[in-house]
């Protein structure tokens, strides 16, 4: 066993997050092949090296994938997924929301198709109580609702007993007060 610890002061974290925001996956790769370059072999080869770098937070913790995410870079969620452990999908920022909550918010029908593919929980909710085919369904992107509650449990219910298909494409909020975010935002 080695004592060697990973050092991520040196991995420019802001950079691998702007990669996969704007779907650079060339630049991404580079970014991460380069770190790796300059640490031990035992680190550079092991497999938590690359589950920590592809798992790293912005200081809302939204994630690469829920950037990638919101702004359907498919080629950059299929790269990422290998590398995260499979509870990582349904990982959540600040303000409660997945990946897939930012994908179906702007209607990345592709995204959100993969991401329950890879275990997505569609029926979670936000802080502000709202699930993505709640979000979805108010953007108007009815392709993605109606990839969304494909995926649904019938017979799930959501913590107020409701069954949330039921209950869940309801509501006329704005969209910035229900999800923290407007959909223009979260795709910068």
């Amino acid at each position: 066993m080695t004592s060697e610890t990973l050092d991520l002061s040196t991995f420019d974290t802001e950079e691998f997050i702007a990669c996969a925001r704007y779907g650079e996956l060339p630049e991404l790769q580079s970014l991460i092949s380069t770190y790796l370059s300059t640490l031990p072999p035992t680190l550079a080869t092991s497999p938590q090296t690359l589950t920590t770098l592809y798992t790293i937070r912005t200081p809302s913790q939204s994630t690469a994938l829920h950037y990638a995410s919101a702004n359907g870079h498919l080629p950059i969620i299929t790269h990422i997924l290998p590398h995260i452990p499979p509870s990582f999908i349904n990982a959540t920022n600040d303000d409660g929301s997945t990946p897939l909550h930012w994908a179906a918010l702007n209607g990345q029908l592709e995204v959100v198709q993969e991401l329950l593919k890879a275990g997505a929980n569609a029926t979670l909710k936000n802080s502000m109580g709202r699930s993505a085919v709640t979000l979805a369904e108010q953007q108007g992107h009815l392709e993605t609702v109606q990839a969304l509650l494909g995926s649904y449990d019938p017979e799930e219910e959501d913590d107020d007993g409701a069954e949330e298909v039921e209950g869940g494409a309801s509501g006329s909020k704005d969209v910035e007060e229900e999800a923290g975010a407007s959909a223009e935002e979260v795709a910068r």
